[in-house]
């Protein structure tokens, strides 16, 4: 009779092992590949934005549409219609859907796809957001500064001004546009760190990149979901640098005093 032999204890966890040393070394590459996958899916989703944001503008005599995620005058029916309507993030997906639907540009995007991030919060399904100078909230002084813009005529260098970004939740109640200050240095709305430790951005004449933040601070001020966040003032500091890297962004230039 031959006597079969299996495994003895010490064979079996020296593969258990080998398993998890495997696994160790291939999760971070796989992780990396699918936030790559994600990263291309968002700027594609902004790349469309932009260009129905520019057909909207085409179409009405160069004026941009509502930056106020959601806005609406009180008037029956509204005279003023936010680029996306006021969507609950509450909501099941089709009603969230359908309410990014009643916005002024979903007539040349027709896909509720677009507007959610695959890497934005579950259950949000709209996660990009219009910068506040493009006729959105007006902070500080920039308007009368020249910084803030109705009408795309207003827009100089079109490939240094950010229309959308993505935040990666909704927010629209009394915050329907992205926000930052423009005379002071300071953040309003976080930073966005959607995607590792970054944002990605959509410009006015359609091309579409990714930051990552510098700053251990600014990505903490993200993660945290801080408010005001006042990075340290000090040139040359890396969190400084990512705040104004926005300003200038979504400004076109930075404040002088």
């Amino acid at each position: 009779m031959v006597k079969r032999r299996g495994f003895t204890l010490i064979e079996l966890l020296v593969v258990i092992a080998i398993i998890a040393l495997l696994m160790a070394i291939l999760m971070p590459a796989l992780n990396r590949a699918r936030e790559l996958g994600r990263r291309s899916v968002c700027m594609g989703n902004l790349k469309q934005l932009v260009f129905a944001w520019v057909m909207y503008a085409d179409d009405n005599g160069g004026d941009l549409a509502n930056g106020i995620a959601g806005n609406d005058d009180g008037a029956t029916p509204p005279t003023i219609t936010g680029w996306v309507g006021p969507v609950d993030s509450a909501a099941t997906q089709p009603t969230q859907q359908n309410q990014i639907k009643t916005g002024v540009l979903y007539e040349y995007c027709k896909n509720p796809k677009v507007f959610k991030c695959p890497a934005g919060q579950v259950g949000h399904y709209l996660t990009y957001a219009v910068v506040c100078a493009m006729n959105g909230h007006v902070i500080g002084s920039a308007k009368t500064a020249q910084v803030w813009a109705g009408n795309r005529g207003d827009v100089t260098r079109a490939n240094d001004r950010i229309v959308f970004l993505d935040i990666g939740v909704v927010r629209i109640t009394g915050e329907g546009s992205y926000k930052i200050h423009y005379d002071q240095l300071k953040w309003v709305h976080p930073p966005p760190v959607r995607h590792r430790d970054g944002v990605t951005v959509g410009y006015a004449d359609s091309h579409c990149t990714y930051w990552k933040w510098k700053g251990q601070g600014t990505i903490d001020a993200g993660r945290n979901d801080t408010w005001n966040y006042t990075p340290p003032s000090n040139p040359g500091d890396p969190e400084l640098e990512d705040l104004l890297q926005m300003q200038k962004g979504v400004y076109g230039r930075l404040y002088t005093p």
